[in-house]
């Protein structure tokens, strides 16, 4: 490459290896409004702010007015007060690693250095709460969930806690299946205590509030429950911003300070961060103000109506089709497994037809495997198309290639499944698979050896 025609002509092409975001055959990772106009002033926003830098919010004011109205316009979908006070960050996961830090140094305040603090989790709890955990050097107590309802399980949260605890975790809803947990019942038994109870509301929190307008009976989990004490949503999902942007709110002054990081003894200037990041562009920040203010509460609402009739559409279809849900339908994700067939091959197939699912694994005595599908607006458009796709793969027979892959695996014989990873081609539903076969720790060090493959 050698000047700006070639770089550009590269970048198109880079750009092919991507299944397209905007396409709606994704049901993860994006979160799609087919709303063109949007996607446009967002990036439009984007590029006006992205070289201004949130590190000095003294200087570059705009990054503090984007947070404050965005956590404004949080506060009030979340039955907050005048006293609640938030954090925008950049992506759910910082928002959690946040709240970890703060619950931590919170008992440290009370109870000083010497105990390791602990968080309780129920077992559908997000990974990035064991990564704080060992970031922060926490023990993580995880706790099962019920078998029929998909929520945490209060008997075992009731035997959880003790007086190291420093953090109770809720989801709302949880990702694997779409359950919110039973957070009235949790923050009853945490506020007894003085236990901090977080509600990571990052899938649901800009959404479950419309759902609830629309007449959706949806369990409560905000801050009109007396005992949450902070609580997260992603702006990046259903706020449908650009990646990426998070808000964390927080009930109680203190404990917001206790999720700053501030050093005044270096020679330089005066060191504030209220995010793990330093310096970060103010474009994702515009990016989300500009969505909210684009969409508002009756835009909003819109979205969510297109979500809930994707939502009961597909699992009307799909239930003809043999598949069974694992838990009540409470949110915008479907876990849908199938007695009849190989969801591994269903899976398979239907990305040979451009639909991308992920499977999730069985736990026994809890789920077979199931296919995990989150729901975007884009997606009550093409619901019926891709119940036609649903239809030909389970009618078709077996791929040849897809039967090689899975003997392979089930002998050990990892070649051509290294051949996909090499050539960039993989499919994480097969690793599902793969790595179920194998001790935990080994797994690990061969999911960790398949992601330097995949970097070399």
């Amino acid at each position: 490459m050698t000047g700006g025609p070639d770089i550009l002509a590269s970048l198109s092409s880079i750009e092919k290896m991507d299944p397209d975001p905007y396409s709606g055959n994704l049901f993860t990772y994006v979160y799609e409004t087919g709303d063109r106009k949007l996607r446009e002033i967002q990036h439009k926003a984007l590029n006006m702010f992205y070289d201004r830098n949130a590190l000095d919010f003294t200087t570059f004011k705009s990054a503090a007015f984007f947070e404050k109205g965005i956590v404004r316009f949080a506060k009030s979908i979340t039955h907050a007060d005048e006293s609640v006070l938030g954090t925008l960050t950049y992506g759910g996961t910082e928002s959690i690693l946040l709240t970890v830090k703060a619950a931590r140094d919170l008992f440290r305040k009370k109870r000083g250095k010497d105990e390791v603090p602990e968080i309780v989790l129920p077992s559908s709890g997000h990974p990035s709460w064991e990564k704080g955990a060992e970031y922060f050097d926490l023990k993580l107590k995880v706790i099962p969930i019920d078998r029929e309802s998909k929520k945490a399980n209060l008997e075992s949260l009731k035997s959880a806690i003790n007086e190291r605890t420093a953090l109770v975790v809720a989801s709302a809803p949880n990702f694997p299946y779409g359950t919110v947990d039973p957070v009235t019942d949790m923050g009853q038994i945490t506020k007894d205590r003085k236990i901090p109870l977080h509600v990571d509301a990052c899938v649901g929190g800009f959404i479950l509030p419309y759902f609830e307008k629309l007449g959706e009976k949806i369990p409560k989990y905000d801050f009109q429950e007396e005992g949450v004490t902070s609580l997260s949503m992603d702006t990046h999902k259903y706020g449908y911003s650009l990646k990426g942007s998070s808000v964390l709110l927080f009930r109680n002054p203190e404990m917001k300070k206790y999720s700053n990081y501030i050093n005044i003894s270096w020679p330089s200037y005066i060191f504030v961060n209220t995010s793990i990041l330093s310096s970060r562009s103010v474009g994702p920040m515009a990016s989300a103000w500009t969505a909210i203010n684009y969409l508002g509460n009756d835009g909003y609402l819109s979205l969510a109506k297109k979500v809930l009739s994707a939502r009961n559409y597909l699992f009307k279809e799909m239930t003809k089709l043999g598949f069974r849900s694992t838990a009540p339908l409470e949110s915008s994700i479907l876990s849908l497994y199938n007695e009849n067939i190989d969801v591994f091959g269903f899976v398979y197939g239907m990305q040979k037809r451009s639909w991308h699912l992920e499977v999730q694994k069985a736990i026994q005595d809890l789920v077979p495997y199931n296919v995990h599908m989150t729901l975007s607006p884009i997606h009550d458009k093409l619901s019926r198309a891709f119940i036609r796709a649903a239809r030909e793969t389970i009618a078709s027979p077996q791929d040849p290639a897809f039967k090689k892959l899975m003997e392979g695996i089930s002998t050990g014989d990892l070649t051509v499944l290294m051949t996909m990873v090499k050539e960039g081609n993989i499919n994480a539903a097969l690793l599902v698979k793969l790595l179920e076969q194998i001790p935990e720790e080994s797994a690990k060090e061969m999911a960790n050896e398949i992601v330097n493959e995949v970097f070399r």
